[in-house]
């Protein structure tokens, strides 16, 4: 009952911040403690199995969502029939609102290398059987190898293949299989693409960096992705600045509006 309670209070949250924060603050572990059973959540474009101590898991439960900003720019770019890619999809979350947005003559194609985050989005995938959406279970970057994963311990969103998460206290590391989207996309027949969402927590420009002929073929409408580490002269992340010698339109999120998703990539 309390849970129930908890999820009615989440979904009326009306910011565009903050939906992590609040599902896992102190109240709302008071009234749904972590560490019990799988929990449903009900979430734009279908219902979703998610882990019940999980800083994503409880954000969707609870609130309904993560970011709403990105939900937001989801909403305004796609339309019945496109395609997009969600790369690190985790628990589906951004991948589930892109399948309500594109229809049943659209594709989203999720990649994640989690194997553990791989097994609730395919119990996911189960409960929405209609849904277009393709899991791939592989991590990209720019070349074909294995890498290790770093999942920090109830936050299997700030997982991480770059190696400056590796040693932190809390996080435990899996072998995972990388492939750099030039290929992969040939042998997944991933011609063309409408939007990229990319969270890959640090892991951005290797990333794009095995993207290059894909990018440059398919020339997305919008590429939204976080920026990490921003150079202090130019104030971009490399993977902004790779993206930006690409011409590409670099927009802030802040300055976005309606019409953001008209002319060139983000």
């Amino acid at each position: 009952m309390l849970a129930g309670l908890a999820a009615h209070i989440g979904h009326l949250y009306p910011l565009k911040s903050g939906c992590g924060p609040l599902a896992n603050s102190r109240l709302f572990r008071w009234l749904d403690p972590a560490g019990g059973p799988d929990g449903i959540a009900s979430v734009t474009g279908g219902r979703a199995v998610v882990p019940a101590g999980d800083y994503v898991g409880r954000s969707m439960r609870f609130v309904g969502d993560l970011d709403p900003k990105v939900s937001w720019v989801v909403d305004r770019v796609l339309n019945s029939g496109d395609i997009a890619l969600d790369i690190g999809s985790n628990l589906g979350l951004v991948s589930l609102r892109m399948a309500a947005r594109v229809g049943p003559s659209g594709q989203v194609h999720a990649f994640d290398p989690q194997p553990r985050m791989q097994v609730y989005f395919r119990r996911t995938l189960d409960l929405n059987p209609d849904l277009p959406i393709t899991l791939h279970p592989i991590g990209l970057g720019p070349e074909s190898t294995t890498l290790e994963l770093a999942i920090p311990l109830n936050n299997s969103g700030s997982a991480s293949l770059s190696t400056q998460f590796e040693n932190l206290p809390g996080t435990e590391t899996v072998q995972v299989p990388v492939e750099p989207l030039d290929n992969y996309a040939q042998t997944a027949g991933i011609t063309q693409v409408k939007m990229i969402k990319m969270d890959v927590e640090g892991f951005e420009t290797q990333a794009l960096q095995g993207a290059h002929t894909f990018l440059g073929q398919t020339r997305p409408a919008v590429i939204l992705l976080e920026e990490n580490a921003p150079d202090p002269e130019t104030g971009l992340s490399p993977a902004l600045e790779l993206l930006q010698a690409r011409d590409y339109t670099l927009i802030h999120p802040a300055s976005c509006t309606v019409d953001c998703a008209s002319g060139p990539p983000l």
